[in-house]
């Protein structure tokens, strides 16, 4: 059901001028303390000049400002005075009126020479006298004098904010008037706040700027368009009130307004008027994909003003140059127009200085101009009638194929022709470029300009009455699915299907088999498998050996995606062979892109690794954009320590895995894939949590959930769910974490993914284990796995992991150290040596539950030392906990104290990183109620508390090893023997987290414990 939208569309919040707010902020503060100040502030119509005034205003009057503030007019160039009347008049009247209005009483009736405007708004009205006898320009230094005089003594009770707006009106004698001002204001507290458009200079004002600069009296600040970035910023802010702003309007407004504040407001109001975007169901929906609807967009009407405004003083040769100029676009060549209107060149530049001079178009460079507004070119289109349209684009259509042979025509002439000859209704022309343009736009991953082209020749072809290729169809269906119109690329796949069927085109409909199957992963894998395996059987018969190895690899990602890890790596495997046999680039890096995910999956996260590294430099050497999405960011699920809690890591680090983020995500916007855009938000959010990296997480996950549920794509809902649900958890906010987590298990189950429905069961029961809710997290659990069932896959292991997290909460250490040492002993791939943390923390802690308190240190030892490596700092300082309650047990208080300090240390790191007040302040509650309340610090540990822990005897070893001193010598100095100083030197290294006696000098440096010696040994 559609919404009417009835609310204002005013963005609630200033967007995009963080630097010159700042710079204004610094104004105010020097103003204030008697430090006079001109501000100079330009740019174009609607820029944002007066909003940004506005927030200066409300800053300045929080510091106790007066504010006075006059607008100039178009009409008040020839009025003089116009803006100091408008501010005196506003400032003398209503709620705004003057304090102390007695004391304008003196300098009433001179004002009233000049400016009988004001006298009847002040009380106590002087007699009207005449105007004196003095020459004009004694009157005008009186008034300039006079004028001085009332703002000095405004601005001796209380600092001043003084606004005048819109300067390229005002009146040479006003001009004047500021000026003096200016000069003799700089003791003053008072700030000139003047803003003028900048393309709207008069000679006047020129002048007075001029006078400003040689002077130096006044600070400049232009503002520019709004980047991409924050026009997407304004539509967030502007659509806050209801829901997301929809996917792509950025681009398309962007496009439109070219960042114009004003123009944005404008043209939301238009389209929603017209009901090109609307509220469905309390989502906010494009009703049309803009670039494919047949009408034109609606232009607001003080857009459509301002453009009369602008072309009314228009010579007739120069209207007729610029009515061409919108038929040919945006941009336009001036050889074309001269060969279409024949022409003198001459005559035509002079057309342009007019157009230029009315600020309507610019040169981009020789020969080439713009108009300077896109909805300036679409409001001058608007004007024609439908017929002069077609015709004109006729003309412009054939000029240009006549100046380019065909294959040698760009790719900007290609469009340009489909889209002239398209507007000209000359179909079979439309037709031919329309394919060419929308097949190089897929190339340039430009997926919404191809459905925008592809649209077009489809509607060229209905008119000539025939029947469209497969090929055409799927081209646009796969636009369609990367922007996220999966209907719609639905659809078209099942389409090319029968079309391929009824043409009896079979590698077409193995094509399209495929397409369908993939279109359906994301929404129901029984569906999915189904047609996947309809396309290995078409490729049977067609008894083609490549088609057969790419039909292996969507069933093997499939089987994968159902819990078959094995067969799906058997599946995969087969299909890499006959690419080698093959020599099929392509072909190989695709599956091991495939087998990267096999394998990651089945819990072999390194060997996952280097299958997503051989597949990255694969694509990277076919320039394979696209595809390199999917590796990248994959690769950072593994490499970081988000998916690996029970298996091996290759310990990748927070920095390698925040550049294949950024260049994931960069290539997901470039390519404009919204559904690459939710993997990889999703992924990153989960990464960056790992790590301990709390805001970057929440901000990223957000993210994928806004885009996922947009585009309606069920697995990556159920992904982003989960990784939300992952980052509350780490938060220590179990109801949130639920929440998220039971959305996401319901999506997962929908939709038949075992990899979802096993990870989000496994941290849905840890939020329940989190909240205290054992009964329910056994519950959970049940429902997918059994405790005692042997776990097959990563989704299957972190389930048993959590079973053994159940059995440690509900006082069953034994059965908690059997999961923990079982997984430990089945961890798939090579063998190593290598920590699993959460693992040893889950063994540690049933240890020392069965009172092995030095088994317990042990394994709790060997997690931190797995948790140090793989940089996971939201587990770490679990385990400072964990040693910390068994040394304390075991009556060792140094230790114990030691390692509750480390986790009260690493807490309040990542509370640093939580932006949200809720979050954070919840976080350091819940983390810090865990751990004993902190001791009275002594003498004797605050200095040990200072040098990392180390005792006094420990600190003096430390002083010996920085003079270069060897085992020997430092037993021989303490007077005790070699082995105790190595067993002081492990206690060293291990307490400051150090690994050899280099770093122990360093550090010794560093805390001021000795000097080191040039020319000692280490």
């Amino acid at each position: 059901m559609t919404t009417p939208f009835n609310a204002s569309v005013v963005c609630p919040r200033l967007i995009g001028r963080t630097a010159e707010l700042a710079a204004f902020h610094l104004l105010i503060e020097q103003a204030k303390s008697g430090s006079g100040h001109v501000a100079l502030l330009s740019g174009e119509a609607g820029v944002g000049k007066s909003r940004l005034v506005a927030e200066v205003k409300t800053t300045a009057a929080g510091q106790g400002f007066l504010l006075l503030q006059g607008n100039c007019f178009q009409a008040d160039r020839a009025f003089p005075y116009a803006p100091f009347l408008d501010l005196l008049r506003s400032s003398l009247s209503g709620s705004s009126r003057l304090p102390r209005h007695h004391d304008l009483l003196p300098f009433a009736q001179e004002l009233s020479q000049f400016l009988p405007d004001v006298t009847p708004l002040i009380p106590e009205r002087p007699p009207l006298l005449l105007p004196s006898s003095l020459d004009p320009q004694q009157e005008q230094r009186r008034l300039f004098a006079l004028l001085l005089h009332f703002f000095t003594e405004q601005a001796t009770r209380q600092p001043l904010l003084f606004i005048l707006e819109d300067l390229h009106w005002c009146d040479e004698t006003s001009l004047e008037l500021l000026l003096y001002l200016a000069r003799n204001c700089t003791h003053l507290p008072l700030l000139f706040v003047l803003t003028y458009r900048s393309d709207e200079v008069s000679p006047e004002l020129r002048h007075s700027l001029a006078a400003f600069d040689r002077e130096h009296l006044a600070q400049d600040f232009s503002l520019q368009r709004l980047t991409r970035t924050e026009v997407d910023a304004m539509l967030r802010a502007i659509f806050a009130m209801h829901q997301a702003a929809p996917t792509g309007l950025g681009e398309s407004m962007y496009a439109l307004t070219e960042g114009n504040p004003f123009f944005i407001e404008e043209m939301l109001k238009s389209l929603i008027a017209t009901g090109e975007i609307a509220i469905r169901e309390g989502v906010w929906e494009r009703t049309l994909l803009f670039g494919t609807h047949t009408r034109h967009p609606s232009i607001p009407r003080s857009v459509q003003d301002a453009v009369y405004q602008r072309t009314k003083q228009l010579s007739a040769s120069a209207r007729q140059v610029l009515i061409l100029a919108a038929v040919a676009g945006r941009r336009f060549d001036l050889s074309i127009l001269q060969q279409v209107m024949q022409i003198d060149e001459s005559h035509l530049l002079v057309c342009m200085k007019e157009l230029v001079a009315a600020q309507l178009v610019s040169e981009e460079a020789p020969d080439q101009f713009l108009f300077r507004h896109a909805l300036t070119r679409q409001a001058v289109y608007a004007e024609l009638l439908a017929g002069e349209r077609r015709a004109l684009h006729r003309r412009i259509a054939e000029t240009i194929e006549r100046c380019v042979s065909p294959p040698s025509i760009l790719d900007a002439q290609l469009v340009d022709l489909a889209y002239h000859f398209y507007e000209a209704g000359v179909w079979s022309k439309a037709a031919e470029y329309g394919q060419r343009a929308g097949e190089r736009a897929l190339i340039l991953y430009a997926p919404r300009a191809a459905v925008e082209h592809l649209t077009r020749t489809l509607d060229a072809l209905s008119h000539l009455g025939g029947t469209p290729s497969a090929a055409l169809l799927r081209a646009r269906g796969q636009a369609y699915e990367t922007i996220g119109a999966f209907e719609r690329a639905r659809a078209d796949y099942e389409r090319a299907l029968s079309i391929a069927q009824q043409t009896q085109d079979g590698l077409m409909e193995w094509q399209s088999l495929l397409d369908v199957g993939f279109w359906w992963v994301g929404r129901d894998y029984a569906q999915a498998g189904q047609w996947f395996h309809r396309s290995l059987e078409r490729a049977q018969v067609l008894a083609d050996p490549k088609l057969r190895a790419r039909s292996l690899n969507r069933v093997g990602n499939w089987l994968v995606n159902t819990g078959r890890a094995e067969d799906s790596l058997q599946a995969h495997q087969e299909a890499l062979a006959m690419f080698e046999t093959l020599n099929d680039t392509q072909g190989m890096a695709e599956t091991l892109d495939l087998l990267g995910m096999a394998y990651g999956i089945y819990g072999d996260t390194i060997n996952a690794v280097e299958q997503y590294e051989r597949a990255i430099k694969l694509f990277r050497s076919l320039s394979d954009q696209q595809s390199l999405i999917s590796s990248l960011i994959s690769r950072v699920s593994y490499a970081s320590p988000f998916s690996v809690e029970t298996t091996y890591s290759v310990c990748a680090g927070l920095e390698p895995c925040s550049r294949d983020i950024t260049e994931a995500l960069s290539l997901a916007r470039q390519a404009d894939s919204l559904i690459a855009q939710a993997y990889v938000e999703l992924a990153a959010s989960g990464a960056f949590a790992s790590f301990g990296e709390f805001d970057r997480g929440l901000a990223h996950v957000q993210e994928s959930v806004r885009i996922a549920t947009e585009i309606k794509h069920t697995q990556w809902m159920a992904g982003s769910y989960f990784s939300l649900g992952y980052v509350y958890i780490l938060l220590l906010e179990a109801n949130l974490a639920i929440q998220a987590l039971e959305t996401g298990l319901a999506l997962a189950i929908e939709i038949g993914s075992a990899w979802w429905t096993g990870n989000i069961t496994s941290y849905l029961a840890r939020a329940c284990l989190l909240q205290g809710a054992l009964p329910r997290a056994e519950a959970v659990l049940k429902e997918v796995m059994a405790r005692s069932q042997q776990p097959a896959n990563s989704p299957e292991r972190r389930m048993s992991w959590v079973w053994g997290e159940l059995a440690l909460a509900s006082d069953e250490p034994e059965q908690a150290l059997h999961i923990a040492e079982s997984l430990l002993a089945s961890v798939p791939g090579a063998t190593s040596s290598q920590p699993i943390p959460w693992l040893l923390k889950l063994k540690g802690e049933a240890l020392g539950a069965l009172s092995r308190r030095e088994e317990a240190i042990q394994a709790l030892e060997e997690a931190r030392q797995g948790a140090l490596a793989r940089q996971e700092q939201p587990l770490l300082w679990q385990i400072h906990r964990a040693l910390g309650r068994q040394h304390q047990r075991l009556k060792q208080e140094d230790l114990a104290q030691r390692n509750f300090t480390s986790a009260r240390q690493g807490i309040a790191s990542l509370a640093s990183t939580i932006d949200d007040a809720y979050l954070h302040e919840h976080f350091l509650h819940a983390a810090l109620a865990t751990l004993p309340r902190e001791k009275p610090v002594t003498a004797s540990r605050l200095a040990k508390e200072a040098f990392g822990g180390l005792t006094e005897r420990e600190r003096e070893v430390v002083r010996l090893v920085a003079q270069g001193k060897s085992n020997r010598e430092i037993a021989d100095a303490l007077v005790v023997t070699k082995r105790t100083i190595e067993t002081h030197i492990n206690n060293i290294l291990y307490k400051l987290n150090l690994v050899s006696r280099a770093q122990i000098v360093v550090w010794a440096v560093e805390k001021g414990l000795a000097t080191h010696e040039p020319g000692s040994s280490v």
